[in-house]
């Protein structure tokens, strides 16, 4: 298994370090327009290139994305250094901030755009071997295919965007905690009142670094400002995260983790380390019954594109499920006993843990 695993890591390997993020002002007309707020700790050199380098300073902008007309759910195609508008995800437009003020000023008007009810803002943290446009795209993507409410932010940090760097990663993810705390206060000071922070693979690992950090400097904000918490397939040692979690005064509630027995990158990951399993691939809720979290098995839905390391926003079926929000009912994210689900799956309480195993639907 560990042979086939590493095989399928070098067949990943032929595209080199990606960091084209070209600007086509004609893509506004074209397909439908998702606007993103970003904040980048990638150096741009030169102007409207951001590479592999780390940056100490917060870069804060908005961009407006299009989406093809023709569009799949779960499927972005970005052209990288030649996209066009109409078969692919396109920035087509992007204003710079020079000052957080700026920033916060338009996230506000943003923000005020939405119904009282749907002021949420959703911050994006993506994992690793990405690019900057991938991690702006995805935001657009899941926002447009999840038809989530509110506004979008995506905290795109110093990835190398290819899947030899996977260590060049896991430092810049260290590296990166401190501009994520910066996004993160300055989104709170925007007016909104509820945060939520989604994170994928490593990104969950740098994640729960920035909010545990946050939560030592100022106990008591992340449960305050933070209204929910989804680790998707997170690339996260279960005794770190454990760790991590123990230094907050309360955690985040709802805290959603979205796992998958299936996940073919975070067996590499465990192997790799000497360990059965990661945060993103645990057998069941059991492994974390200690923490007031709620595990959610969608080990039953593929995501063939990504080796199943991103099954909510890659898989069409489960997609389904997940596009209306109010599926997921408060007695389940709140980690209480009554687990009247609208998704269909079997539910379990494991100490201060819930899970929820999802069933695929009847084909």
């Amino acid at each position: 298994m560990l042979r086939f695993l590493i095989i399928f890591a070098m067949l990943l390997s032929a595209c080199a370090d990606r960091v084209a993020s070209p600007v086509l002002p004609d893509a506004i007309n074209v397909g439908t327009i998702k606007s993103v707020f970003v904040g980048t700790t990638r150096r741009e050199t030169p102007p409207g290139t951001f590479s592999v380098q780390r940056s100490s300073k917060l870069k804060l902008m908005q961009l407006k994305v299009s989406i093809p007309p023709d569009h799949k759910f779960g499927r972005i195609s970005d052209g990288e250094e030649n996209p066009k508008p109409g078969r692919d995800f396109v920035i087509a437009q992007r204003r710079d901030f020079a000052r957080p003020d700026g920033f916060r000023d338009a996230l506000n008007l943003e923000i005020k755009k939405e119904e009282a009810t749907e002021r949420d803002v959703t911050v994006f943290v993506h994992g690793y071997n990405n690019s900057f446009a991938d991690a702006v795209f995805r935001v657009a993507q899941m926002a447009n295919d999840l038809k989530l409410p509110g506004s979008f932010v995506s905290y795109a940090w110093p990835s190398r965007g290819n899947p030899l760097g996977y260590q060049y990663d896991a430092d810049s993810a260290l590296f990166a905690r401190d501009g994520l705390q910066e996004l993160l206060y300055n989104i709170q000071a925007s007016g909104t009142e509820r945060i939520i922070v989604v994170a994928h693979s490593m990104g969950g690992a740098l994640l729960m670094e920035t909010l545990r950090q946050i939560e030592i400097a100022r106990p008591g904000w992340t449960s305050q400002h933070i209204a929910g918490v989804v680790l998707m397939s997170p690339d996260l040692n279960v005794d770190v995260f454990r760790a991590q979690a123990r230094a907050f005064k309360k955690l985040p509630e709802p805290f959603l983790i979205f796992v998958s027995k299936r996940d073919i990158v975070l067996k590499l990951s465990a192997r790799l380390r000497g360990e059965a399993v990661q945060l993103g691939n645990v057998n069941s809720a059991a492994d974390v019954d200690d923490l007031p979290v709620q595990v959610i098995d969608v080990s039953a839905f593929d995501d063939k594109q990504s080796g199943d390391h991103f099954v909510p926003a890659g898989s069409p079926a489960l997609g389904a499920l997940l596009s209306n929000l109010d599926r997921l009912d408060k007695g389940f994210v709140g980690g209480g006993s009554d687990l009247g689900f609208a998704l269909p799956g079997t539910r379990r309480i494991y100490g201060k843990a819930s899970e929820l195993t999802v069933h695929a639907p009847d084909r």
